[in-house]
């Protein structure tokens, strides 16, 4: 979470200045129907959706000022004190609801490294707690300051369930309750702690029911707008099919089949950190005449085909998805507003000038796809499909050797309780696929962190080095001498 002044003033007063009041996000009271879909995915302990941030401080934060910035933090955000309140037949959208019982002393813990204080026994440490169910009873979140790392310096993990928000929610709301200076900021806004207000399993039904209630006059906007749509018969029987051809290819119905080498799956995840600088990332972006986020997927699958190749087992294409942002400036903070592409990765391009443009228009094609957004349209009937059922529909993650995501980061520096953030490393969950990548570029370095299922990647060290030599290959791309290279975080 970030700093507070424990001490400051305003802190006294909170009802004089209308200022004092939380953030703007994580305000729904229900969750979202894709939320759901995750939420009750934690029943499969293969689909677990817990999200990982490891931050690495150049100096160990002041104990007391930490606590009391998460004090802060759950006010102002205060989706971090709420749990999440099941409807009595377990199905349709279940509730936010504040903890009455809401215990920081439960949420924030202090542990210290054992070993010799590497990287390496740090990333060990975080993927065995991150790897722990969290409490379904309790706001779905833990924080871990870990003392013991070399050189002085101090790692803190933050945990939690994807439900509470996708990777553009959570850097919104970390950008907004970090702090910009060392030392304490007086005269913040001291919001007061939401009141508990606790719900009954009938509470919940009446809101569930009210809320089919008010999707009424939308859907029958939409069979006014279809029986509209008639009056051109042939347009409207193209658009149809359009989307009846979209919707196999986004559900992932249409995707090339898994490699056989990453075939394998367990309950066992293995994190991996790198970091590369942002400058050589833009600089082969700019002159393969794609995007960052081109490079960054031709990086990863050049990869997984040195891999491939060093194993003995060469293969064409993977099944690769991405999240498509359907975020709209007018939604709410917090909460999933994302949606899925699909590509066939081609791993069996040598050439990383190819590579990067057929990952391009592969890209391009997903995010153009008429049916992109059909788990957000049919989210709410999924929501009320009983828990065995809804696994089906979850389980086709489990197809998937790469989910890879992008994230823009937080472009200033940023500080903890005294201490300086110097890097930020974002671990995806491992929803039956074999390999999650997540990248965040935290002020002028892009942090890339893979967490991976031990029994597909069955040589981690050996994939490592395959993915900084994929990245090597494409910011080899930059007009000039390379900006920079990317390197493992081991040391």
């Amino acid at each position: 979470m970030t700093e507070h002044d424990a001490t400051a003033a305003g802190a006294a007063d909170q009802k004089t200045k209308p200022e004092d009041r939380p953030l703007d996000w994580g305000t729904e009271t229900e969750m979202s129907a894709v939320d759901t879909v995750m939420w009750r995915g934690d029943a499969d302990r293969r689909m677990r959706s817990t999200i990982s941030m490891v931050e690495i401080y150049d100096t160990e934060p002041d104990w007391d000022r930490l606590v009391a910035a998460h004090d802060w933090g759950s006010r102002m955000a205060p989706r971090f004190r709420q749990r999440v309140i099941e409807s009595p037949l377990h199905t349709g959208t279940p509730s936010w609801e504040v903890d009455p019982d809401f215990d920081l002393h439960y949420h924030l813990r202090r542990v210290r490294l054992a070993g010799d204080g590497t990287m390496a026994d740090l990333f060990t440490l975080c993927e065995q707690l991150a790897m722990t169910p969290l409490d379904s009873a309790r706001p779905p979140w833990e924080g871990y300051l870990i003392d013991g790392l070399a050189d002085g310096k101090t790692a803190y993990l933050l945990k939690g369930h994807h439900a509470l928000t996708d990777g553009l929610g959570a850097i919104r709301v970390l950008a907004q309750l970090h702090s910009t200076t060392r030392d304490p900021i007086p005269g913040k806004p001291q919001p007061a702690p939401p009141v508990p207000k606790e719900l009954s399993a009938l509470d919940v039904l009446t809101r569930q029911v009210g809320e089919e209630v008010r999707r009424v006059p939308k859907l029958a906007e939409m069979a006014f707008d279809g029986v509209r749509a008639l009056t051109d018969p042939k347009k409207a029987l193209s658009r149809v099919l359009r989307y009846g051809r979209s919707v196999p290819r986004v559900a992932g119905m249409i995707s090339p089949p898994g490699s056989p080498l990453l075939a394998g799956r367990s309950l066992s995840w293995r994190f991996l950190a790198f970091e590369v600088p942002f400058s050589a990332l833009h600089a082969a972006a700019k002159s393969s005449g794609a995007s960052v986020n081109d490079v960054y997927l031709g990086g990863l699958i050049g990869g997984f085909r040195r891999y491939h190749e060093k194993m003995g087992t060469p293969v064409e294409t993977i099944p690769v998805a991405i999240p498509i942002s359907v975020r709209k400036p007018d939604d709410p903070e917090g909460g999933n507003r994302i949606a899925v592409g699909r590509l066939a990765g081609p791993v069996g391009i040598d050439d990383p000038f190819e590579r990067v443009l057929t990952i391009r228009e592969q890209v391009r094609a997903a995010r153009g796809e008429p049916a992109v957004d059909v788990l957000n349209a049919i989210g709410p009937l999924l929501a009320w499909l009983p828990g065995p059922v809804l696994m089906q529909f979850s389980g086709t993650t489990s197809q998937n050797d790469l989910q890879a995501s992008n994230v823009p980061g937080i472009p200033w520096e940023t500080f903890v309780a005294g201490a300086k953030v110097e890097r930020m490393f974002p671990f995806g969950p491992l929803p039956g696929c074999a390999v999650m990548a997540t990248m965040i570029t935290h002020s002028q370095t892009a942090c890339l962190g893979i967490n991976l299922d031990a029994a597909a990647v069955t040589d981690q060290d050996l994939f490592a080095d395959c993915v900084v030599e994929g990245f090597d290959e494409v910011l080899a791309l930059a007009d000039g001498d390379p900006t920079g290279r990317m390197i493992r975080v081991v040391d």
